[in-house]
């Protein structure tokens, strides 16, 4: 990307932007420019050329906002699909933008999930109540990194611009991707064959709103005489699975910390609790420990587990009012700022207890039951990009 200067910035963005926006963005350009992030700056004039850049733009000069801004060299690994298409590249550069001013060296407890200016519009996200889709990190031996990445993305500088707070990133982030990417990314082989064996994976995919617990591939192999013996009948194999999903609901890491609860797609109760050694969720008599949170999906989000949950109970009259109850709390939120989810006070502590057990303190949330809403994932497949690991390949 060529360069851009100050004076040419300010007659490209003419046209869309106010006297005082253009004023804002010129000396926005000019601090970037500081920091090396020549490329950004050129990207600039890519965005304006579109409604989602302008709509960027607008933000960035009227409001509080954190950017994680990609140095030179990440940029060098920008897709050709992404850079030439200033639509989608208007897209991309939106997920790297979080409202609000967070602070990346303090993490909420463990991970910060922030709700980005990418949403549903661009056909890359599928969240329930049409939400904008999220960006998770957290504070990895003393550095700041963007959880679950094709490649490693870290923060390598931080600084101040008069409403913005700015990350300088390694690397452009990646844009989450479907369920089935997820699984494969993650090498949790088993969970998607007895997915695909249930026809439950497709579904998944495009269902409008869901939180999976996956379970890791030694967590089948130490059920698999349970699981052989269920296969026999159809159904409490899909049962099991249901229980491993809450469907019309993202329950991210931050709001399972206070101690939550929720129904599965069966209609049985999923409960978290946190103590010194880590997160676990409980579904009928089994107790897993999460071992990896906050995979995002272009649809919700992945936790993976290290028990399958073998319970065959199911209550088809909770998983209808539960349907019921996430369809009406599915709406739109309105500009979230703060990390999302559970945030302690500063002498609160994170909930306490076994493993075993916990108490529920809010409903954050509920499934519907299967089959799921399933539609068209036309702009995040073919043209647009290779999706790798769960995400769409930058």
């Amino acid at each position: 990307m060529r360069l851009l200067t100050s004076a040419s910035l300010s007659l490209s963005l003419a046209v869309a932007a106010s006297a005082q926006n253009i004023t804002f963005l010129t000396s926005l350009a000019e601090q970037l420019s500081a920091l090396g992030l020549t490329s950004l700056v050129s990207a600039v004039t890519s965005l304006n050329s579109t409604a989602t850049g302008q709509s960027v733009l607008a933000q960035l000069g009227n409001s509080t906002q954190t950017i994680f801004a990609p140095n030179n060299a990440g940029f060098t690994g920008i897709h050709p699909n992404i850079s030439s298409n200033p639509d989608l590249l208007a897209n991309v550069l939106s997920y790297h933008v979080v409202p609000g001013s967070f602070n990346v060296t303090q993490s909420f407890p463990n991970t910060t999930v922030g709700r980005t200016l990418l949403n549903h519009n661009s056909s890359l996200v599928f969240l329930e109540g049409d939400k904008n889709q999220v960006l998770a990190w957290s504070d990895i031996n003393g550095t700041v990194r963007i959880l679950n990445q094709n490649t490693e993305v870290s923060v390598v500088n931080s600084t101040t611009f008069e409403n913005l707070t700015i990350h300088v990133v390694d690397a452009v982030i990646d844009v989450p991707g479907e369920l089935t990417a997820a699984l494969a990314g993650n090498n949790l082989t088993s969970f998607q064959t007895a997915l695909t064996q249930a026809n439950f994976l497709d579904t998944l995919n495009f269902a409008h709103g869901i939180t999976v617990f996956a379970p890791t591939d030694e967590a089948f192999a130490a059920v698999q005489q349970n699981l052989t013996a269920a296969s026999s009948n159809s159904s409490v194999l899909d049962t099991i699975l249901r229980n491993h999903v809450i469907n019309g609901t993202s329950v991210y890491s931050g709001n399972l910390q206070g101690g939550t609860s929720a129904t599965s797609a069966a209609g049985e109760k999923i409960s978290a609790t946190f103590n010194s050694t880590g997160a676990f969720v409980t579904s009928g008599n089994t107790t897993a420990q999460i071992v990896t949170p906050d995979v995002l999906l272009w649809n919700g989000v992945l936790h993976i587990v290290d028990h399958v949950f073998l319970n065959e109970d199911e209550d088809s009259g909770a998983a209808s009012s539960a349907a019921s109850s996430a369809s009406s709390a599915a709406t739109a939120a309105t500009t979230q700022t703060g990390p999302i989810g559970f945030t302690p006070s500063p002498t609160s502590t994170s909930a306490s207890g076994s493993g075993g057990s916990g108490s529920s303190s809010s409903a954050a949330g509920r499934a519907a039951e299967f089959p799921l809403r399933s539609i068209g994932l036309a702009a995040l497949v073919g043209t647009l990009g290779v999706l790798a690991g769960g995400f769409l390949a930058l």
